[in-house]
């Protein structure tokens, strides 16, 4: 039925179809923000985060919004990691379970697993990431990122 109203809906103009590189595109920057973690890159100018994104995470304050708030949550995770003795924390990105993607709006909910060493003995700890993005004048843009244990 979805799919019998999203082709009316854009038979008749109101929504625009979707290209499949819009689709490849929002998947290639959810990567792009996991590999910039990996480097330490999410402490830069150079994530691929909105001007006005919100980051939501179990760690204290628990919310991150607005200019450089992916930087502001990446410094609070390596503060974390330096207070429990944590060292070379690391995350990939499983395979998409969900993505819907629009003209301008995209949502992603993949699993995700952080991982690193703890007195020198590996730890895998498995999440879910949830991510919105936006695609402005620069390209796609991550404008949220929620993470919740599995």
């Amino acid at each position: 039925m979805r799919k019998v109203l999203l082709a009316i809906a854009i038979a008749m103009g109101t929504v625009a179809p979707v290209e499949a590189a819009d689709t490849a595109d929002v998947i290639a920057v959810a990567h792009q923000w996991t590999e910039a973690f990996n480097r330490g890159g999410l402490d830069s100018d150079s994530a691929p985060c909105a001007n006005d994104a919100v980051v939501i995470d179990d760690l204290q304050p628990h919310v991150w919004q607005g200019p450089g708030a992916c930087s502001r949550w990446y410094q609070a995770v390596m503060s974390w990691a330096a207070h429990a003795g944590v060292t070379g924390p690391t995350i990939k990105l499983g395979r998409t379970r969900h993505l819907e993607v629009g003209s301008a709006y995209a949502y992603l909910v993949a699993p995700v697993t952080l991982s690193y060493l703890k007195a020198a003995r590996p730890v895998d700890f498995p999440g879910i990431l949830t991510m919105t993005l936006h695609r402005g004048k620069t390209g796609w843009r991550v404008s949220g990122v929620a993470w919740a244990d599995r």
